[in-house]
């Protein structure tokens, strides 16, 4: 993502606006949404992350925030894994990045919705969607360097998976998404 859409600058425009979640969390509900629906309008979007205070967005957040719902749907599109996740600079304690995964990954789940219909998700995904549940509830109280490797693993899973799963759901006939 380009230097505008930095972790920090996205963080924030979230701190800014009074929400409760974190600029990782956010782009999480966003990268949910856009699995399910690729031409999920970016204010649908801000309307689940801010509700009502949305329209408290002044015009250069609510372009940074419209520049990351189009910069992560062309990447999530291109089925070229060029999508990253939005997450803390490696200069940051390893506990404060393992923390924003887990929040990325709540997000996430937040932002894809269990269907209320009961239906089964797509191939793999069940795995991957339970995996990234059981991410979302890690402790990130430790940071050697082993922790290090791990993290990166978990990272790159969880982007891997992320795109298995905007895969499986496109292949789905529209009328068993929500």
């Amino acid at each position: 993502m380009s230097n505008d859409l930095s972790y920090q600058n996205v963080q924030d425009v979230v701190l800014n606006n009074d929400s409760a979640a974190s600029a990782a969390e956010v782009h999480g509900v966003l990268s949910g949404l856009l699995c399910l629906n690729s031409q999920t309008d970016c204010d649908q979007w801000l309307e689940a992350v801010f509700g009502e205070s949305r329209t408290n967005l002044n015009p250069a957040e609510h372009a940074l925030l419209s520049a990351l719902c189009e910069t992560t749907r062309h990447q999530l599109d291109d089925f070229d894994f060029s999508f990253e996740l939005l997450l803390p600079d490696d200069m940051l304690p390893l506990s404060e990045r393992a923390n924003a995964l887990g929040e990325w990954c709540q997000g996430f789940l937040y932002g894809l919705g269990y269907r209320s219909d009961g239906a089964d998700w797509p191939g793999e995904s069940t795995e991957v969607l339970h995996d990234l549940l059981e991410i979302s509830r890690l402790s990130p109280d430790s940071a050697g360097e082993s922790d290090e490797v791990a993290y990166a693993e978990i990272t790159e899973y969880v982007r891997i998976g992320v795109q298995l799963i905007r895969t499986e759901l496109q292949q789905q006939p529209p009328s068993r998404l929500h």
